[in-house]
């Protein structure tokens, strides 16, 4: 898996696949089992977890504030804190899952980090709150890697598709409304090569396969190849 500038990627993958694992390796939250994690040097990473602590704070403003690195606007801080509805003198203990998570995007949006990795961000946030974040997150300068259960927040935001499965990551150059076409086919060739073994049965016909898939995308059995979003 790698990330470089402009990209913005969807990690997708069945629930306890990995996903928040592999972001928070990349996050250098926590350490691989293989493999080496590298990060280009000068680079700025930020990660916002599926629950945000705004604990140790008197307002949402000094939270985000508190985001902020020597050179950082602070004036962009304010202004993203202000857009989705919150004004800065709030206590964060108060607040709302949506509101929590408003202030927790601002505070991770505002420094515009080379690297941001976000994981659900959506959850709590109605529907002008989630357009904000499309128009704002696509509108920087960070790379993104999402995961997120909103079909049409990665349909509108992401440009490609990492799909984790088993401890392995495909990769699709293309939007998500393509992902699921994409894992038919490689389902079918899977099955397709398995058939054409020494020993095996014939072949299926059309219909025979497309009961296959059926299964195979429902019950995921098929080494790992059917984990949906």
């Amino acid at each position: 898996m790698s990330v470089v500038k402009g990209d913005r990627l969807c990690l997708v993958g069945r629930n306890g696949s990995g996903k928040s694992t592999l972001l928070k390796v990349n996050a250098g939250l926590i350490a691989a089992d293989r493999g080496e994690r590298f990060v280009q040097p000068g680079a700025t990473i930020r990660y916002l977890p599926q629950e945000p602590n705004l604990a140790g704070h008197e307002t949402t403003l000094a939270y985000v504030e508190a985001g902020l690195a020597p050179g950082d606007d602070p004036h962009r801080a304010r202004h993203l804190l202000e857009q989705p509805g919150l004004e800065g003198n709030e206590d964060p203990a108060t607040l709302s899952g949506g509101e929590a998570r408003r202030a927790a995007l601002a505070r991770d949006l505002a420094p515009e980090h080379d690297i941001l990795l976000l994981d659900e961000p959506t959850n709590h946030l109605d529907l002008a709150a989630i357009e904000w974040l499309e128009m704002t997150a696509a509108g920087g300068r960070s790379a993104l890697v999402t995961i997120s259960h909103d079909r049409r927040f990665l349909e509108d935001l992401a440009r490609a598709t990492l799909w984790i499965s088993r401890g392995v990551v495909r990769s699709l150059d293309r939007n998500f409304r393509e992902f699921e076409d994409w894992r038919d086919d490689l389902l079918e060739i899977t099955l397709r090569n398995a058939y054409l073994k020494p020993g095996c049965l014939p072949f299926p016909c059309s219909s025979h396969i497309s009961d296959h898939l059926t299964r195979l995308i429902h019950d995921a059995p098929f080494q790992g190849l059917a984990d949906v979003a």
